[in-house]
């Protein structure tokens, strides 16, 4: 099986017609694939914990455009892509999924900007509501973060090929790079490489503050992604909660 990302680098050109996002996605065709099988280990507390490793610079792709792909375990969403940029100062990215009820790609539901260190400023689709558009912005930003942080930090990217029979279709289409790779997570890795944690104002007990929106002086409002603070040896509180949403 290759990465759904293909199907949706065949449907790009329609897509950028169709959607008001549709921008976001020039050169998808060309870019490179990376396909993380494993949701579990990409959405461990052992990755979350190696963001600080890559947010206190401004963030680095491994090439000028690349594909994000995330294998969902849902069914109703078989995979979770992201389409990131690479510019002079600054990363762009344009979050949508594979609805596998509908067997379809949803519009674009977020765009992310990467301009400063640790912070997303991130504009959702205007179809969705207020609670959707924080899981969207939530999952979109936390998808470039963490890739990053395995491809750094505890990750092994292996090379994969299209067969040349299954070519064609997407070649007609203009898709081009048929070498894709797949991420290998290794959380033992994670964890060697995870900082110290402190500060003067960590909790008494471990706890995950939760990602949320922030007033910037200048009237914007970007997302300050979910982070862990407090000290384990102290306990912990866990907080659970499940948010639905709908595709636009």
């Amino acid at each position: 099986m290759i990465p759904e990302a293909y199907e949706f680098k065949r449907l790009a050109s329609e897509f950028r017609r169709t959607s008001i996002y549709g921008f976001l996605f020039e050169g998808i065709e060309e870019a490179p694939v990376y396909h993380f099988a494993d949701q579990a280990a990409f959405d461990s507390d052992e990755v979350d914990a190696l963001g600080p490793l890559i947010m206190d610079k401004p963030l680095l792709l491994p090439h000028p455009a690349v594909v994000f792909e995330v294998k969902d375990r849902d069914p109703i969403r078989s995979s979770l892509l992201v389409y990131a940029r690479q510019f002079d100062d600054r990363v762009e990215a344009g979050f949508v999924f594979r609805d596998g009820k509908r067997r379809k790609w949803t519009d674009c539901l977020v765009h992310a900007v990467f301009a400063e260190p640790g912070v997303a400023e991130v504009t959702a689709h205007p179809k969705l509501s207020t609670d959707e558009a924080n899981v969207y912005h939530a999952v979109a930003t936390g998808i470039v973060w963490r890739a990053l942080s395995i491809l750094a930090h505890a990750g092994e990217a292996r090379d994969r090929k299209v067969m040349p029979a299954q070519r064609a279709g997407y070649a007609k289409a203009g898709v081009r790079g048929w070498t894709w790779h797949q991420v290998t997570i290794d959380l033992e890795r994670a964890r060697a490489k995870q900082p110290p944690a402190g500060g003067t104002h960590a909790s008494p007990r471990w706890h995950i503050r939760r990602g949320h929106w922030r007033q910037l002086a200048d009237g914007r409002r970007v997302f300050v992604r979910e982070c862990q603070v407090g000290d384990p040896a102290q306990g912990g509180v866990v907080k659970d909660y499940m948010v639905k949403g709908r595709a636009a």
